[in-house]
């Protein structure tokens, strides 16, 4: 039993040194923040500045030197020590300054919140909160239509085009099947893999809430121009196939690899094939 307890804080030592240095390193800065009457709007700073210092130069120490964060423990640590020294401690280092129900309070405590558990209170924040609010508004659009009993309008559904790349692969001279083998014709010679790639580009949002909801939400399809992409691959795939001699491509496949970030999604599309020549 000792020796696994040895070998705990031997494993952990790295992340208790973390939030350890996080809780001095905040509350030092809380000390500071009372001595030198750091005051916003009649609120001390520290309870916003120190949860957020701790949290910080212990997930720095903790990445660096445990290899993983700790989730900033020592952000709500702050947070407690600090607001129990300021409801319970004896004042005698400075004057207690104990916390007060606010606006600034409330900002504090989810800034603590969010610094000590991070994937949860953004969850909360940008998927259900988001949710809840997006809903709430279509709610209020549609609200004065059944207040007023108005039959909602007809939708003409106009007939579906055929896609881009459908009308490219029906004007193509050059037989693609994705068997391996074609009708009518006996293969001559194998030549080998061919391949064409193109990106699909996400339609430009409109709208503030659009944009923030496509960094947490899959985009759908019809905002991307894949066929466009489809049919670009295509014609690279066919170009390739073409360089090399062949006049035929079979086992055609396409694959789609998803890519999203803070300035919008892409697909990339990748066209691939066997270039043959066949008589």
């Amino acid at each position: 039993m000792v020796s696994s307890g040895a070998n705990f804080f031997i494993e952990k030592r790295w992340a208790l040194i973390a939030i350890s240095l996080g809780v001095i390193a905040g509350f030092g800065s809380a000390l500071i923040c009372i001595a030198f009457n750091l005051v916003i709007f009649g609120f001390n700073i520290m309870y916003i500045v120190s949860p957020l210092l701790a949290g910080f130069i212990e997930t720095v120490i903790a990445r660096r030197k445990y290899g993983k964060s700790t989730g900033a423990i020592s952000a709500l640590l702050t947070f407690l020590i600090i607001n129990g020294y300021g409801w319970f401690g004896p004042g005698l280092i400075f004057p207690k300054e104990p916390v007060t129900l606010s606006l600034i309070t409330v900002i504090a405590i989810i800034l603590t919140i969010q610094a000590a558990f991070p994937i949860f209170v953004n969850y909360l924040l940008f998927v259900t909160g988001l949710g809840i609010v997006r809903k709430f508004i279509g709610f209020l659009i549609f609200l004065p239509s059944k207040i007023l009993k108005i039959p909602p309008k007809e939708v003409k559904v106009k007939p579906l085009e055929p896609a881009v790349d459908e009308i490219f692969l029906d004007n193509l001279d050059t037989p693609l099947t994705s068997v391996p083998s074609i009708k009518g014709g006996k293969i001559k010679k194998y030549i080998g893999l061919v391949t064409g790639e193109a990106v699909a580009q996400e339609n430009e949002s409109e709208g503030k809430l659009d944009k923030l909801t496509r960094i947490i939400e899959p985009t759908p399809l019809e905002d991307m121009n894949l066929g466009d992409a489809r049919k670009l691959a295509l014609s690279r795939m066919m170009d390739d196939a073409k360089s090399q001699g062949a006049n035929a491509v079979i086992e055609f496949k396409m694959d789609y690899v998803s890519m999203g970030g803070l300035q919008g999604s892409a697909l990339i599309v990748t066209a691939t094939g066997t270039a043959v020549i066949y008589e």
